[in-house]
């Protein structure tokens, strides 16, 4: 791990960081998908034809690291079909068309909780998945500080929203920062057990003062609750980043993060999390950066999860014709097949660019100026995963990819940001680390057939 462990500056392009999140009027329909989360789809438990209301249960989770899906409009389930996904796998889709009365659904009550167990439990049946990007279940996330092996005394709420673009988070700091103290007192009642004398770290970077200056006052007195400002550089939001710059300590590839005595969770879904666990309406709204260079007018909206983005644009305006829709952020964030895909759960941003401002220089060689290595957060020997990757023998090229550190890459792209030679630096890191993970896969499945 380097001694500086983030040091790439890119353009911050808050444009609107001032904007107060303005609520859309209700959308005509909305489209869900069943791959929210960062695990399995979810399976869908309606029909063609059924009547939802606000907060039902429409999809179950199935699977690792899967989440339930819950109708954010009510009306009529018009549709289970299928849609094309960033990563070319389709996925299942529930089409609901709204009657205009936003009923909230019978069962939506605030929870009973009572112990850990309960806490959990009301946590997993809400939804809630990492905010920021990062689609893990909030839950799955808290069980694993359970571990009788870990000691976990360090919280970080990961409030940094390094990315160009965002302030979605930012936002939710200036408008609701007691439903973080909320969120806070959750874990600190429930999960008192494991998170026995745990200190909570708000990681911020210092380009926000308001929120700041809001979280100081919130937070006043409570001695175990710091607010850790921390520099403005990118990617400072990257969990294994933000646990050096905020611990002093290493993650290291292939072990849980609690492992290194911290849990990390995003400031939003702290928040959203606590609103959950107070009024029992599971996740189905979120706050939405709409932004870049063909936006006429950048705001911050409010809408239900599953929107289409056609719909946010017309709050927008747009000046120029888009050449790509990319939901999350520039560097982070994932192209989308057409501005008639939803909003989903992690969709803090959606992005909107010009024919100029999309198009990809063309890639040449690589020039060995090892800026790629020089950037990376990590220390990754990014230059050498491409040529690894090309290796023929199987067992060396898995211990080479190994060496290089490639488990470790955050997806920064960092590295594609910097590259003089414009090389797909990251998506060659993304093929490896799944090559790696389908190879440990396969030999966890040779040593399974072995045994039997």
């Amino acid at each position: 791990m380097k001694k500086d462990i983030s040091s790439l500056h890119v353009p911050h392009n808050k444009h609107t960081a001032a904007c107060e999140p303005v609520r859309i009027d209700l959308p005509h329909e909305v489209v869900l998908p069943m791959n929210m989360q960062s695990g399995h789809d979810a399976v869908p438990i309606v029909q063609v034809g059924d009547l939802v209301k606000v907060g039902q249960l429409i999809a179950r989770e199935e699977g690792r690291f899967s989440s339930p899906v819950h109708a954010t409009v009510s009306g009529k389930v018009v549709e289970i079909g299928s849609m094309d996904t960033a990563k070319g796998k389709p996925t299942a889709t529930i089409r609901i068309e709204s009657d205009g009365r936003m009923e909230v659904d019978p069962s939506v009550k605030p929870p009973v909780i009572t112990d850990c167990d309960s806490f959990l439990q009301a946590v997993r049946d809400s939804g809630m998945v990492g905010l920021g990007g990062a689609a893990f279940p909030t839950w799955s996330k808290f069980t694993e500080a359970k571990n009788p092996d870990y000691h976990v005394d360090t919280v970080l709420i990961n409030a940094a929203e390094c990315e160009p673009y965002i302030t979605s988070d930012h936002r939710m700091m200036l408008a609701h920062p007691e439903l973080i103290a909320d969120g806070i007192a959750y874990l600190r009642k429930y999960m008192s057990e494991y998170l026995e004398n745990a200190v909570y770290k708000i990681c911020i970077e210092k380009n926000k003062p308001d929120a700041i200056a809001v979280l100081k006052k919130t937070f006043a007195g409570q001695t175990d609750v710091r607010i850790q400002e921390l520099n403005a550089v990118y990617p400072q939001g990257a969990k294994q980043v933000m646990l050096y710059n905020a611990t002093g300590r290493v993650a290291v590839a292939g072990n849980r993060f609690p492992s290194f005595g911290a849990l990390i969770i995003n400031v939003s879904s702290l928040a959203m999390m606590a609103q959950c666990l107070n009024t029992g309406m599971p996740l189905v709204e979120r706050i939405v950066t709409v932004d870049g260079p063909a936006v006429e007018k950048p705001m911050n909206l409010i809408a239900p999860i599953g929107t289409r983005i056609s719909e946010l644009l017309k709050y927008t305006g747009l000046k120029a014709e888009p050449g790509k829709i990319v939901r999350g952020g520039p560097m982070n964030g994932s192209a989308i097949c057409s501005a008639e895909d939803p909003i989903v759960k992690v969709s803090n941003a959606v992005l909107v660019f010009d024919e100029k401002s999309a198009a990809l220089p063309e890639a040449s060689a690589c020039i060995n100026c090892g800026r790629c290595i020089e950037h990376c957060p990590i220390g990754i020997s990014v230059a050498n995963v491409d040529r690894v990757m090309k290796v023929k023998d199987e067992e060396r090229r898995v211990k080479l990819l190994i060496d290089t550190g490639v488990r470790q890459c955050v997806d920064c792209a960092c590295c594609s940001y910097v590259c003089p030679a414009h090389r797909p630096l990251l998506q060659i890191n993304q093929q490896a680390k799944s090559y790696l993970k389908q190879y440990a896969a396969g030999q966890k499945e040779k040593a399974g057939g072995t045994k039997k």
